[in-house]
């Protein structure tokens, strides 16, 4: 988000900009190669003209520590500075998008910090706030970066308004200011965005959907069908955007889930098929029944963990993430401290 926020601030401005991911540990085969569906969509939406392969130019299929410190880097490094070099050229600004967390790679010499050593890149700080350890964790990115970097500053992501602001901008945002680590911005928490859309729930889980409906429907919440009929009834009513986990077995719970008006998809745990009776109300209803392989508990986890890694794709939920970064990050003064060097 913050990548494609700041690619828009650049088309507004009359910028020419690169864009680069140079590593994907996440990748698709929808095309028959490997590719990495989130820098192909912020491509498309920036109207970048560049080669997909030269925007992400290292796909990791596999994890590959081992293969790594026994064979060496493969040329990523060769292959990472090579694209960086054809998409900047007569370019104004490279946006380089970071990974998971900064250490990530660094056995292989493929961390952030080296990517950006490689590329002589500043580097933009974002941090989940969770907790008053989100600031232990800046001052350890600030000691690991060393003087060689050069850090712009820190985005503190996920801050609640309620309980969190007025610390962060009274004690810890100027305390992080002096240390070198100027806050360009806090992003509020935002639960309407951590969300997932249907058919992303079946390619990952590895289900099939045996109704026949899109699987356009967007889910916010998930709960497990495994109690009683009424309690679960309960649960669910209570529940917006609704996806509904629960054993292929369990007749009950699908009839009981169907009643419910903010049903989004029901998935069924098991590989056991649904009566016919069930999936013709789900049609008539318009709610996928996805089947799954993994077990109930299994599947919920997974699922959760899903909602806050949904891809992106046009729509009113990317909207929002890219108004609400646009908001609340000082982009203006991002490129200032840039030009600044």
């Amino acid at each position: 988000m913050l990548a494609l926020s700041l690619g828009q601030a650049l088309n507004e401005a009359g910028k020419s900009f690169a864009y680069l991911k140079p590593i994907s540990s996440s990748v698709s085969y929808a095309t028959g190669e490997p590719i990495d569906r989130d820098a192909q969509a912020i491509a498309s939406i920036l109207d970048l003209d560049t080669d997909i392969k030269q925007i992400a130019p290292v796909t990791l299929e596999t994890p590959f520590l081992q293969e790594v410190i026994e064979s060496g880097d493969h040329g990523f490094r060769r292959r990472i500075l090579r694209a960086f070099e054809q998409t900047t050229t007569g370019r104004d600004v490279a946006v380089v998008e970071g990974r998971q967390y900064l250490g990530l790679g660094v056995t292989a010499g493929l961390s952030d910090f080296d990517i950006a050593e490689i590329l002589h890149a500043d580097i933009v700080l974002l941090t989940r706030y969770d907790t008053e350890a989100a600031i232990d964790r800046v001052l350890c990115a600030l000691r690991l970066l060393g003087s060689d970097v050069h850090m712009l500053g820190v985005i503190l992501n996920s801050v609640s308004m309620e309980t969190q602001l007025n610390g962060l901008t009274d004690v810890f945002a100027p305390f992080l200011d002096e240390r070198g680590a100027e806050v360009l911005g806090i992003v509020p928490y935002d639960h309407s965005l951590h969300s997932i859309y249907v058919d992303e729930i079946v390619e990952r889980l590895g289900g099939r959907a045996v109704t026949s409906l899109p699987l356009d429907n967007e889910v916010r919440h998930f709960r497990i069908g495994a109690t009683g009929v009424e309690s679960a009834l309960r649960l669910f009513r209570r529940t917006p955007d609704l996806g509904v986990i629960t054993g292929g077995d369990r007749i009950d719970i699908q009839e009981a889930a169907l009643e419910t008006p903010s049903l989004r998809c029901l998935i069924l745990t098991g590989n056991h098929l649904p009566q016919r009776a069930i999936v013709r109300k789900a049609n008539e209803r318009g709610v996928p029944i996805i089947l799954i392989g993994q077990e109930p508990m299994a599947a919920a986890a997974l699922c959760e963990g899903l909602l806050s890694q949904s891809r992106i794709r046009p729509g009113d939920r990317l909207d929002r993430a890219i108004s609400l970064v646009r908001s609340n990050v000082d982009v203006e003064r991002i490129f200032e401290k840039a030009d600044d060097r």
